[in-house]
């Protein structure tokens, strides 16, 4: 029901500028990635979900009070500025109802602001922050400055409920009781079906349409906080839309019309880093972790804008108001929207678009999307054709991307006994792009891979709708050239980030298989050296440096401006089988050297991370909440040569080693070993079962491997660590002592 936002606030901190850049002074704003050290949103809707289905589950059963329920309530509530009334609120730790004492503090066209009387002098909400959220609901949005969050929505997904005779929705300006305790997650805000529900068996219900938004910790004074606060608004009002319309809509629909509510409303797109790097997930699946949920919303407000791009912000009133459920519903939507395609159709287009997005290439306007800078898809690279035989899986609606950039003359072959696999070739050349299909079975061969095209993205789709597909691939060609660039940035640098002394800059690269990491190359000004290193990524943005692979590095800058430098670590024979991360230490006076920085157009993370020891954390830092700060930081491979030492013996087996040392103090390490290409999670638990850090979150290939764990911020005492990898699932326990 609520989205997570992962800008935290502005920091008032000056980008200087290159001589030869000609960069003016900009702000930046910081953002981290997953394990948050401070406060952030998470979503409501995984808290409330067991009871909405309770919920629903009894208006089922009597169908006869929907009827009824409208007549309950003969006068609007007609409140004025100043009344006070009380209101039933939830708490999320225990699910228990209360009372919230509440005065009127605004009245608008469709809205009620009420505050709770006792967070009314918290600092966090004040009269301008109340007209605000009225302005907001009634009257502007950034997508239009003149049309609220109600009606936009209204006009695009359908009329709310009514049943208290009163057509303003109340909203209650609250600290929502979510166990929150001055740091970690916190619920921004929510809607709740209880509150729908005006017969005796619902004896606390507010009979009421009301909408709840935080204010402890949420700060409704900031542009951060105002701006999470709005965009959970319009979120959570198309989920009461939704009810009024079909209130037994599966979990990943009703969520992608809300991800698609805040887009109407002008709002950011949900964070797409979840989604690009985890595309192996069957469309209509939602979990119950929250590293889970963070995927699904992400991939939902993917698949969302594509409808929308495609078919236009019309089709959702249709998929709102139609009684069929999941893409059954979204397939009778279309067909009553005058549209002719159906799921089948554009699937597998719209999983192609996740790695191509150009709506230029036939067939038009098929492969690309409208929404702007959208992340593409993580794919599994291969800068060398000749592939020995792999074995894979892809989820049922789900799909996997493999890239071949080096060589020439691919041939290559895909079989699976899955008669729903499909696989798309995407070609890319400097003067042309095409998407080919690919039989599974016959040899697909590209004899001008290498000349007319210099690269080449195969989407492997699962397309049926129920079980996993198991295939293989083979591939063959003229062998890549010896060296391959690794690189994020496209566009020139723009200056250096003013860091303190010690903060860290690092950039993630996915594995190519196959390869040896050969040296790595930093953009840097002005003279003088910088320390750093390479390490394995660990899968998680909130912590990325993993088990080190070299000793300290140094990379020296011996002219006065801006230069690239280039850092040997062939000595450290790193296979980039896995992927790695590449960093250096920002020694903080303007007189010292820095990393510089590009600018790419996106709000996620996108392979650039910064340590920042203030206020603590991992984050990756942008301009205005849109556009990134690349690092320009690369890396040199050398592929399919002799120098490649061997890998490890591939283990037999799947098996979760215990911690050593354990007890342990102030760190462990936790061993594993992977018998099959797997996606892996590895996460830590505390004895009431809560997840306090999530260690591993990658496709890995076959091998043995070690994580370290610092359990900072933790107290001492039991804890479990958890490994699945695929269907492979095994947990132990560790013991902290301080």
């Amino acid at each position: 029901m609520q989205r997570i936002l992962i800008v935290l606030g502005l920091f008032a901190v000056v980008l200087a500028g290159l001589p030869s850049a000609n960069a003016q002074s900009l702000p930046f704003s910081v953002a981290q990635e997953a394990v948050l050290p401070k406060s952030y949103p998470i979503p409501g809707s995984d808290l409330l979900r067991g009871q909405e289905r309770i919920v629903r589950e009894y208006a089922a059963a009597h169908p006869e009070i929907l009827a009824e329920m409208r007549l309950r309530k003969s006068a609007a509530w007609n409140f004025n500025v100043g009344d006070t009334t009380s209101w039933y609120a939830d708490n999320l730790t225990d699910y228990s109802r209360y009372q919230v004492l509440s005065t009127c503090r605004a009245v608008g066209t469709h809205c009620y602001v009420f505050v709770e009387d006792s967070s009314w002098s918290n600092g966090r909400v004040t009269q301008t922050a109340v007209d605000s959220v009225r302005s907001n609901f009634d009257s502007r949005t950034p997508a239009d400055p003149a049309k609220g969050i109600y009606q936009t929505l209204v006009e695009s997904f359908g009329t709310p409920p009514d049943v208290d005779s009163d057509p303003k929705i109340v909203i209650l300006i609250l600290n929502i009781r979510d166990g929150y305790s001055g740091s970690g997650g916190f619920v921004a805000g929510y809607f709740y079906s209880y509150n729908e529900m005006t017969t005796p068996s619902y004896p606390t219900s507010n009979k009421a349409e009301i909408y709840f938004l935080d204010c402890n910790p949420l700060n409704l004074t900031t542009t951060p906080g105002i701006t999470t606060g709005m965009s959970t608004t319009a979120h959570e009002f198309q989920h009461m839309i939704h009810w009024n319309h079909d209130m037994n809509e599966v979990t990943f629909v009703d969520e992608m019309c809300s991800v698609s509510a805040e887009i109407a409303c002008g709002f950011s797109i949900y964070n797409q880093s979840y989604y690009v790097n985890n595309t192996n997930r069957s469309l209509l699946t939602w979990g119950s972790l929250s590293s889970e949920v963070l995927r699904d919303y992400s991939r939902a407000a993917r698949y969302g804008v594509y409808l929308r791009d495609q078919f236009g912000v019309g089709l959702f009133s249709y998929i709102v108001s139609n009684a069929a459920n999941g893409l059954a519903g979204v397939d009778a939507a279309l067909t009553a929207y005058g549209r002719s395609e159906q799921t089948a159709d554009f699937f597998p287009r719209w999983e192609t678009a996740n790695i191509l997005d150009d709506r230029t290439v036939s067939p038009v306007p098929w492969y690309g999307y409208l929404y702007p800078g959208l992340l593409k898809a993580v794919a599994r690279t291969y800068p060398d054709p000749n592939v020995s035989l792999q074995t894979d899986t892809v989820e049922a609606l789900a799909a996997r991307f493999l890239s071949f950039t080096g060589g020439s003359n691919l041939a290559i072959t895909f079989n699976s006994g899955n008669a729903a696999l499909r696989v798309n070739a995407v070609e890319i050349g400097s003067g042309s792009k095409r998407v080919l299909a690919v039989t599974p079975g016959v040899q697909f061969s590209e004899p001008e891979f290498g000349t007319t095209y210099t690269t080449i993205h195969f989407v492997v789709m699962n397309t049926g709708s129920s079980s996993q597909a198991i295939y293989t691939y083979s591939a063959s060609g003229t062998g890549a050239s010896s060296v391959v660039e690794l690189k994020w940035d496209s566009n020139p640098a723009v200056g250096y980030l003013p860091l303190t002394a010690g903060d860290t800059c690092a950039v993630q690269f996915d594995a190519v298989s196959g390869g040896k990491l050969d040296s790595v190359r930093v953009q840097m000004y002005p003279n003088g050296s910088l320390t750093g290193g390479v390490w394995r990524y660990t899968g998680s943005g909130a912590h990325p440096l993993g088990t080190p692979l070299t000793v300290p590095i140094t990379a020296t800058n011996a002219t006065a401006g801006l230069s690239w430098v280039t850092v040997d670590v062939r000595a450290a024979n790193i296979t980039t089988n896995l992927p790695f991360v590449v960093g250096f230490v920002d020694p903080g006076s303007s007189s010292n050297p820095h990393v510089v920085v590009s600018l790419y157009v996106t709000s996620g993370s996108y392979h650039s991370y910064t340590y920042l020891h203030s206020p603590g954390g991992w984050y990756y830092l942008n301009q205005n909440g849109d556009t990134l700060f690349l690092y320009m930081v690369r890396a040199y491979l050398t592929v399919g040569t002799t120098d490649v030492p061997s890998v490890a013996p591939v283990p037999t087996s799947f098996a979760l080693g215990q911690n050593y040392p354990n007890p342990f103090n102030p760190s462990t390490t936790i061993s594993y070993q992977l018998a099959g290409v797997s996606e892996v999670t590895l996460r830590v638990f505390d004895i009431l079962g809560r997840e306090v850090r999530l260690l591993v979150r990658e496709r890995q290939d076959p091998g043995t491997y070690r994580v370290a764990f610092a359990p900072e911020g933790l107290t001492s005492g039991t804890y479990f660590y958890r490994l699945q990898a695929g269907a492979y699932t095994e947990t132990r326990k560790m013991l902290y002592v301080r």
